[in-house]
């Protein structure tokens, strides 16, 4: 016998695939995720019509009574629909090693994913999406701290930042989650997200009063959404072709959040500029002198060019050198 994961999409009865209404057709027991994500309103009842016996599985029994599910599959076949395709959610995942622990064939009917499909409703590139995080319905700004932390490395990287809504407790909504991130930025001076920076809010992707709105967070905390599911993306720099299909959504200024490398890369070029003029007052141009003002003139560029990285190793070694001097007595200055 088997366990069959089976991609439910995005949560309508008419995304179901033919090879998924033919796997729940087909097997004993079907149980339906009503954890992870949300099903439309009348969902269970078509299920009901189309397939045999239909379980309800909550968060207590895919995560306290999982190994039940599991051993029910030892003797009969046994569906597992999930929202989404299945293993985008970890706690499919976990089923799915258990499952194999107990040398229980698994098997797997892909679905749509929310994932997928928000970066295709934005509009974005998905080539310049970065790591995705998940925003938890908490009032504790200390869990946001992961999530910050892939922001911030995203935007770096000049990436886009997906973040995926906590379904819980009938869902976080859009302007919550942007006034957590707001909230956690001011308390931790995290400024590259602020009142003004642009973010795409996606609402009920699949439904019918789905929505794709691009605005800066202020005005996404005061706009009215339709009931979760929800999500956001954080866009970095945007390519021009990005920037076309945003207005569509959003008809004012794109201010996408700024890369937090560049304020730290402007304040090192500011001040090895600083000390290259006290020094050249008081010092005839050495090679060595001429060599950090040519690796301030490279992170520049490079800062012109939105390469931050390299700008940042750039400066580094303009820095380096200037210590270099300092530490052999050759120069004196204060950083």
């Amino acid at each position: 016998m088997a366990l069959t994961f089976v991609g439910g999409g995005l949560g309508r009865f008419e995304h179901l695939t033919l090879e998924a209404l033919e796997t729940i057709k087909s097997v004993e027991k079907i149980y339906v995720d009503t954890y992870t994500s949300f099903w439309a309103d009348d969902f269970l009842d078509k299920l009901r019509e189309t397939a045999g016996h239909v379980v309800v599985a909550d968060r207590k029994m895919l995560e306290d009574n999982v190994h039940k599910l599991v051993s029910e599959a030892v003797e009969n076949e046994i569906a597992l629909l999930t929202p989404g395709d299945p293993f985008i959610a970890t706690t499919h995942l976990s089923i799915r090693t258990i499952a194999h622990r107990k040398n229980v064939a698994v098997k797997v009917v892909h679905g749509v994913s929310a994932v997928s499909a928000a970066v295709s409703s934005s509009g974005l590139h998905v080539y310049k999406f970065g790591k995705t995080a998940t925003i938890p319905k908490t009032t504790d700004s200390n869990m946001l701290h992961e999530v910050f932390k892939t922001i911030e490395t995203n935007l770096s990287n000049n990436l886009h930042t997906l973040l995926l809504l906590d379904t819980s407790d009938q869902g976080l909504t859009v302007p919550e989650a942007v006034k957590q991130l707001l909230d956690y930025s001011k308390q931790h001076g995290k400024s590259f997200i602020n009142q003004n920076t642009l973010m795409v809010a996606l609402a009920r992707l699949g439904f019918p009063d789905n929505v794709t709105l691009a605005a800066p967070a202020e005005k996404l905390i005061s706009h009215n959404f339709p009931p979760p599911p929800h999500s956001i993306i954080i866009p970095s720099s945007l390519h021009f072709t990005e920037e076309e299909i945003l207005q569509t959504f959003h008809k004012g200024p794109l201010n996408t959040a700024e890369n937090p490398l560049k304020s730290r890369v402007m304040n090192y070029v500011s001040k090895c500029r600083r000390i290259i003029a006290e020094l050249s007052r008081v010092h005839e141009q050495t090679d060595y002198l001429g060599y950090v003002s040519r690796y301030v003139e490279d992170a520049e560029r490079f800062i012109r060019d939105g390469k931050m990285a390299d700008a940042l190793l750039a400066i580094g070694y303009a820095e380096g050198l200037l210590d270099a001097l300092r530490l052999r007595g050759e120069v004196r200055f204060t950083w």
